[in-house]
């Protein structure tokens, strides 16, 4: 991520007018631009989680799974691209055609160095104060997912979390999912290292 230094305050009217292709998020009315392409190892992350999580939301007709880029307009100046989000079928109405306006039911936001900051305390404070009611920080480096479940006063507790270390706890699972489960080793079965 690439901080733009500007002093206005940005808004989602200010964001549909941005016309240079690039993409952008907001949260807390500042924009970002978002820069460079994800490494391969991200994408390759992204796609097993979407599949994963695509098979089993469409298996017991649970709802809709999107990845990015999605816009997600949680309010006018809270514009994100999660990597991954599940909308339940009863939370539909926050659908439209250029995006999803209000909160997912669960979020996956995938770290890379440059965004890890904002994606376990910017957008974790976010998702929280905005209700979503899921939250899995996925680690490519350390091998790690955490899922967070918001409790009734609005703070994030773990859930559940893998990690890929010796004798570690491979196997997740979603509490709004309910019997999803995930063994890491789908996920983090191989790293491509080198330029």
């Amino acid at each position: 991520m690439t901080q733009i230094t500007e002093e206005k305050r940005w808004t989602y009217e200010n964001y549909l007018h941005l016309t240079d292709g690039k993409r952008y998020e907001i949260v807390g009315g500042r924009l970002s631009m978002m820069v460079p392409a994800p490494e391969f190892n991200h994408q390759r992350i992204a796609m097993t989680l979407a599949v994963k999580f695509y098979l089993f939301v469409e298996k017991h007709g649970l709802g809709y799974v999107v990845d990015a880029p999605t816009d997600v307009i949680l309010d006018e100046e809270n514009v994100v691209q999660p990597d991954i989000l599940f909308i339940s079928r009863e939370n539909k109405d926050v659908i439209r055609k250029n995006g999803v306006f209000g909160p997912p039911d669960l979020v996956v936001e995938i770290v890379s160095p440059s965004t890890q900051y904002r994606d376990v305390y910017e957008k974790k404070d976010l998702y929280a104060r905005f209700r979503v009611k899921e939250y899995w920080i996925v680690n490519p480096y350390t091998r790690r997912i955490e899922v967070l479940s918001l409790n009734e006063q609005g703070i994030y507790i773990l859930f559940s979390e893998g990690y890929m270390d010796e004798g570690g706890n491979r196997v997740i699972k979603s509490a709004v999912l309910k019997d999803f489960t995930l063994d890491l080793g789908e996920v983090f079965r191989e790293d491509f290292e080198g330029e």
